[in-house]
C-alpha cells in the first residue's frame, strides 16, 4: 500500500503523494492488515518542512485500498455523527482517490495524541493510579455520548483509546466494528443490517463475555471491556496475555478465563472500586439502558480524592505530542512523586467517609484492607480452591459460596 515497508512502524519517508489536492503525505507511521496511517501536512506548508515545528498543523490520513467499486465504509457514518461531541478524532474530510493505479478510500483527521497502550508501555507498565482513574472517568464520558447516540463500539481496547491533540482528553477511535441499536418495548435491538458475526473477527482479549458467546451487542459490552482494561492496568495483571496455536483456540481460552475469573483474587492488587465497577456492570441486565454512568464515575473520583488531589488538577503533561519541553517533564515527575508519596502514606481514619448502605462493598472491616485500598492482605488468607464455580454467580442458591466485598463504617 503506497510502497510502504513491511514493518508496522514507522519512520519511512515515502514518495511525494498529494491527497485531496491539499495534503502531502510525509511518512507512514502505522501499517495494518486493512488500513495504513500516514502523517501529512498541507501542501502550501510542505516546502520548508525541516523548519516546520507546529505540531497542531499536522494531519493523519487513514488509507484503505478498495477491493470493489463503491465499497461501503461503515465507520464513516459514526465518525460524522459524533464529530461535534469531542469524543472521537476530528474528521476533516474523506473520499476516494486513485494512486499509482489503485483506488483508495481516505479519511483525513486532525492529528491526535498516542494511544493508552503506547503510554502504558512507555511508562514501563506503571501509570499512577489517579491517572488511571482520570482515564476511566473520561472514557466513561465518551461511552456515555456514544451510547446516547445509540451506538455500540464493540472493539474497545487500549489501542483504540487515544489522547486528544492537546493531551487533556480521551478519544475513541476505530468504529469499523461498531453497530447501531434501539430500545423497543424494553428490549435492545440492533439495526436490521447487522448479522451475528460467526468468525468473531472483532473480538479481542478485553471483549465482554456476551461478545464471546455471540450475543446481540449492547452498551453493557463496552462497559465490561473498559472494566477489564482498568483492572489489568491497575493491577499489572497478565491474565489475558495467553498463547494459542490459532485465534479460535485463543478466543476460547479467553472466554473460559472470563467465565471463571474471580476479580477479588485475580486482580487482588487493584483498588476495591475497580472490582466493584466490574461487579456492577456484570450483574446489570443487558437491556438496562441507559446505565448510571455518573455512579460509575464517582467510584473513580473517590480514589482521586483519597490521593489528595482533584480531577481538575490531574493532566497528562508527559504524554503530550511534544515531548521535548523539559518543564513538562519536570512537572510530570513532580506530580508522579507526589502521588506515589501519598499512596504510601497511611490513610487517616478521618479520610474514610461514611458510606450509604447501597454503596457498601465489603463485609470486612476497612483496616483489614491494604493502605492503598487493595485487598491483597486479605486474599492471602483465603484458599483459592474454594472458588472454582464463579460461573454460577447468578444462581441465588450458591450465593453463600461467594465472598462479597463491601466497605463498612469504621
Amino acid at each position: 500500500m503506497l510502497s510502504t515497508s513491511q514493518t508496522r512502524s514507522t519512520t519511512e519517508t515515502i514518495s511525494r503523494v498529494v491527497v485531496d489536492q491539499k495534503y502531502v503525505i510525509l511518512k507512514n507511521i502505522y501499517k495494518g492488515k486493512q488500513n495504513n496511517l500516514y502523517l501529512a501536512i498541507k501542501q502550501e506548508e510542505s516546502d520548508d518542512i525541516d523548519a516546520f515545528d507546529n505540531q497542531e498543523k499536522y494531519y493523519l490520513i487513514k488509507m484503505k485500498r478498495q477491493t470493489q467499486q463503491n465499497e461501503a465504509i461503515p465507520e464513516l457514518q459514526f465518525l460524522i455523527r459524533l464529530k461535534e461531541f469531542n469524543c472521537v478524532p476530528v474528521l476533516v474530510n474523506h473520499g476516494e482517490q486513485v494512486i499509482k493505479g489503485f483506488n483508495y478510500h481516505y479519511q483525513i483527521m486532525e492529528r491526535h495524541g498516542p494511544s493508552i497502550k503506547l503510554i502504558y508501555n512507555y511508562l514501563s507498565r506503571n501509570i499512577p493510579l489517579p491517572i488511571i482513574c482520570l482515564i476511566a472517568i473520561q472514557t466513561l464520558t465518551c461511552l456515555e455520548i456514544v451510547h446516547k447516540h445509540q451506538i455500540v463500539h464493540r472493539n474497545l481496547r487500549p489501542k483504540k483509546m487515544l489522547l486528544s491533540t492537546n493531551g487533556n482528553q480521551i478519544l475513541l477511535g476505530d468504529f469499523k466494528y461498531a453497530c447501531k441499536f434501539k430500545k423497543l418495548h424494553g428490549t435492545l435491538l440492533v439495526n436490521e443490517g447487522y448479522k451475528l458475526n460467526s468468525n468473531k473477527i472483532f473480538l479481542n482479549k478485553y471483549s465482554s463475555v456476551n461478545q464471546h458467546l455471540n450475543q446481540i451487542p449492547t452498551p453493557k459490552d463496552d462497559l465490561e471491556s473498559l472494566a477489564y482494561i482498568l483492572l489489568t492496568y491497575a493491577s499489572n495483571s497478565d491474565i489475558f496475555k495467553i498463547k494459542a496455536e490459532n485465534k479460535t483456540l485463543k478466543l476460547k481460552k479467553l472466554e473460559n478465563i472470563k467465565l471463571s475469573v474471580i476479580p477479588e483474587i485475580t486482580f487482588k492488587q487493584a483498588p476495591l472500586e475497580f472490582i466493584h465497577f466490574l461487579h456492577l456492570v456484570r450483574t446489570s441486565n443487558a437491556n438496562d439502558y441507559p446505565q448510571d454512568y455518573e455512579k460509575f464515575k464517582q467510584l473513580f473520583r473517590k480514589i482521586i480524592l483519597a490521593n489528595g488531589c482533584t480531577e481538575k488538577e490531574l493532566s497528562y503533561p508527559l504524554l503530550h505530542m511534544n515531548m521535548q519541553d523539559k518543564s513538562q517533564l519536570t512537572q510530570f515527575h513532580s506530580q508522579t512523586n507526589k502521588l506515589k508519596k501519598i499512596q504510601h502514606q497511611k490513610r487517616s481514619s478521618e479520610s474514610i467517609k461514611e458510606e450509604d448502605a447501597d454503596d457498601e462493598i465489603s463485609v470486612y472491616q476497612i483496616e483489614k484492607t491494604g493502605e492503598d485500598r487493595t485487598i491483597e492482605p486479605l486474599i492471602r488468607q483465603l484458599e483459592a480452591k474454594k472458588f472454582k464455580h464463579i460461573s454460577q454467580l447468578n444462581q441465588p442458591q450458591v450465593g453463600s459460596q461467594i465472598v462479597k466485598l463491601k466497605f463498612t463504617k469504621k
